[in-house]
């Protein structure tokens, strides 16, 4: 197989993320690509089928375990071969190389001081790793190898900096730099930028006490002095800390980063796997929690993350089914299937604003996988379920004005038996074919935010909650190594935050402004909880005369930098508290007035402390504690132009959520319950029950299948089914009819408007 140097030099790709007309789009080479991509652990036996999908853009993997010989010795051979036969089968493609940074066994031998050291202990023997490479040099069994290099290391920065720096001048010097559209650098637990073993609490290695100072213990760590919360007067060391860690490892991303930036003369694109806030689990340890250090970062052009992967709590389902409940039993959502929202882990919000890329790595299994394995979620054993699931998730990418890349696991044997490519199917590639020339339409359309509800939170609270192993071992969350405050507030919050009906964005605290204000009407402040005076004294004023409903959870401004500070809570939200220090179930009972016309229980049944109770003469009360029904736990509160409504717990059911809404003067995009994500010129809605429904939109917009645009569509749906429209523009594609079937029998894929008041036809059978 011919080498890329062995080829004549052509000239070098350009590649840019450019933040205008409401967003961050890509360009290449001068020209607004559709940021649709792909990759597989086997991307050689998979990329015809993405190549007859309409997929240009391929994200292969490259390891260099077999490749960093020594210090300074490289042999690049295999890595030239793999990419020249990726070229030879697809010789449109562009590529952007996922590039594993990990330390090889020579390299932790000669530096054994530069290894992660533990807090807790572990048996080495269930962590014996029996290497598996794969094409491109991939090892799998690196990812979870527990003997890793600390990432406060100086030594390890500069030999894999240099390693980096080999590669990356090594391609820019063949042919392929003409394809290469930048890179993506990976560290630590499966490339994301996890801190690797944080279950056993790392790293007290010299380097990262030499960077942190003083490590507190594990059992500090593990420890809150006040129940859900830890007090700063006490453990003052155990916050400084973890603020310092999450620097640390923030710090040696942007270090790669730099390096790509350098080498490359800043002509294409460098990107990562990070700032995850929803389900990162085992939180304190294992990254993530310095996003705003990432956003403003100039070295990273694009963020990657996997969408949703939360587990079904509720007993005797399959551990794949992905259907949520609090713990009243009040259905919050599907996270992943058939009917699932799909929702992003990242704050897509502050991403937009930050001029970064988002690309969802959309991995569901299909019905060509025996295996019974969490990916799929609710209904991808068959075709009809596979198709609707792919339909959601590239829909959602369409609709969010967000990139995606189609990551297939359908070769990685074990655990998965399909022995082929998840996607390698033509009712499949058909499907993705669809989305990829409607994706042709996005340099024409606006994809800006048009959501009037905004979920705000923060990421520097998880240093003053509770550790994820306090809820060891996770009886009734379905998923382990989570933490109270994640799992309930945020990833099970979102679930019904996705079925407002309406449009949502979700914003990290940092970037709220004055104008946030005055544009959203509905505001979650989810997890605001750790606030120094000025911070909270910003938020109280930015909100002054806005008009908006605010939503505090739980804490608001309690925990300072100094101390636990109720008076500081009160002046942020309006109202006053009572401190319930005796612990009780987190389960909020609200009237048949505010209930969806029926007394209504939500929350957790977990007994915890603090809890807080609402006082005062001018409040509205709302909903009580269920085992102290003297107290209020839920209230309103009319303030100075804006009205201020506090919850004790979470995570609110969707009735609740769309009734606050309505009260707020939120614009109800679907009369049902339903998923609806949207820019300012595209809409995709997954239906979460069967029925009609009238669809609402702020402007007319036409079916992906044609037909004459409307601001109100008349749906019929079946549970799961998905409609995709945006504003026309092409007006001979505009006033079509609907497509006929494919070929292949198949039913068309977006559903068909009929303008007005008119039904839709959907997929389904």
């Amino acid at each position: 197989m011919m080498s890329p140097h062995s080829g004549r030099p052509s000239a070098k790709a350009v590649a840019e993320v450019r933040n205008e007309r409401g967003g961050p789009r890509l360009f290449i080479n001068g020209r607004e690509i559709f940021p649709l991509m792909a990759l597989s652990i086997r991307l050689l036996e998979t990329v015809r089928g993405y190549r007859r999908a309409g997929i240009r853009i391929l994200a292969p993997l490259i390891g260099f375990d077999e490749a960093w010989l020594g210090r300074g010795n490289f042999n690049w051979d295999p890595l030239d071969d793999y990419l020249a036969r990726l070229q030879a089968l697809h010789p449109e493609a562009f590529f952007l190389p996922r590039l594993h940074l990990y330390a090889p066994d020579w390299w932790k031998e000669a530096h054994p001081d530069d290894l992660v050291r533990y807090g807790l202990a572990f048996d080495p023997a269930l962590y014996r790793i029996d290497k598996r490479f794969y094409e491109g040099g991939m090892n799998w069994s690196q990812l979870t190898d527990l003997c890793h290099a600390s990432w406060a290391s100086p030594t390890w920065r500069k030999d894999a900096g240099h390693l980096l720096r080999a590669y990356i001048r090594h391609l820019e010097s063949s042919p392929l730099a003409g394809r290469v559209i930048g890179y993506q650098v990976a560290g630590g637990l499966n490339g994301e930028w996890h801190m690797i073993g944080p279950a056993f609490l790392p790293d007290y290695s010299a380097p990262m006490k030499a960077a942190c100072g003083e490590i507190p213990s594990p059992v500090a760590r593990m420890r809150t002095a006040e129940g859900l919360l830890r007090d700063p007067e006490k453990e003052k060391d155990v916050i400084l800390f973890y603020q310092r860690f999450h620097e640390i490892l923030t710090e040696t991303l942007l270090y790669f980063a730099r390096v790509v930036k350098e080498e490359t003369e800043r002509r294409i694109l460098c990107g990562a796997f990070t700032a995850y806030l929803l389900e990162n689990v085992m939180i304190q340890e294992a990254g993530h929690l310095a996003p705003e250090n990432v956003l403003t970062s100039p070295d990273i052009d694009f963020i990657v993350s996997p969408y949703s992967y939360q587990h079904t709590n509720r007993e005797g389902q399959e551990r794949w089914e992905s259907d949520v409940f609090d713990e009243a039993g009040n259905w919050l959502g599907r996270a992943r299937g058939v009917g699932g929202d799909g929702g992003y882990r990242v704050l897509t919000e502050s991403l937009r604003r930050h001029g970064k890329l988002f690309i969802v790595e959309i991995d569901p299994s299909t019905y060509l996988e025996p295996h019974k394995v969490h990916e799929g979620g609710s209904g991808h054993q068959t075709v009809e379920g596979t198709l609707r699931i792919l339909r959601r998730d590239l829909g959602r990418m369409f609709a969010s004005g967000n990139g995606g890349w189609l990551f297939d696991f359908g070769h990685l044997d074990p655990p998965y038996k399909a022995k082929r490519g998840w996607y390698d199917s033509p009712p499949i590639i058909h499907e993705i074919r669809r989305f990829a020339r409607l994706g042709q339409k996005r340099p024409q359309l606006d994809i800006g935010s048009p959501a009037q509800i905004l979920a705000v939170y923060d990421a520097r609270s998880f240093f003053v909650t509770s550790h994820w192993k306090a809820e060891e071992p996770w009886a009734g969350m379905g998923v382990p190594h989570s933490d109270f405050f994640n799992h309930w507030f945020l990833d099970s919050q979102a679930r019904a935050i996705h079925r407002l009906g309406s449009p949502a964005d979700f914003l990290y605290r940092f970037d709220f402004t004055p104008q946030d204000a005055v544009r959203y009407r509905l505001i979650l402040m989810v997890n605001t909880f750790f606030l120094d005076d000025a911070e909270a004294e910003t938020l109280r004023k930015n909100l002054s005369g806005s008009g908006a409903t605010v939503v505090w959870f739980f804490a608001p401004g309690f925990v300072t930098p100094q101390r636990l500070h109720r008076p500081q809570m009160e002046r942020l939200t309006g109202f006053q508290f009572e401190i319930l220090e005796e612990p009780g179930p987190m389960m909020i009972e609200v009237g048949a007035d505010f209930g969806a016309g029926r007394p209504l229980v939500f929350g957790v049944k977990k007994r915890a402390s603090p809890r807080f109770a609402v006082k005062g003469e001018e409040i509205i009360p709302l909903g009580r504690w269920i085992d102290r029904p003297e107290h209020t736990a839920f209230a309103r509160k009319k303030e100075d132009g804006w009205t201020s409504i506090y919850v004790g717990s979470a995570p609110l059911p969707v009735e609740i959520l769309r009734q606050l809404a309505r009260q707020a003067g939120v614009r109800m995009w679907s009369s049902k319950p339903d998923i609806v994500t949207a820019t300012a010129d595209a809409v995709c809605l997954v239906a979460t029950d069967k029925g009609k429904r009238l669809l609402h939109l702020p402007k007319a917009m036409v079916s992906a299948e044609g037909g004459p645009a409307a601001a109100e569509h008349d749906l019929d749906l079946d549970f799961g089914d998905v409609f995709v429209a945006c504003r026309p523009t092409d007006k001979s594609k505009a006033a079509r009819k609907s497509r006929p079937r494919s070929k292949s029998g198949l039913p068309t894929p977006f559903g068909q408007s009929k303008g007005g008041a008119e039904k839709v036809a959907v997929f389904r059978r």
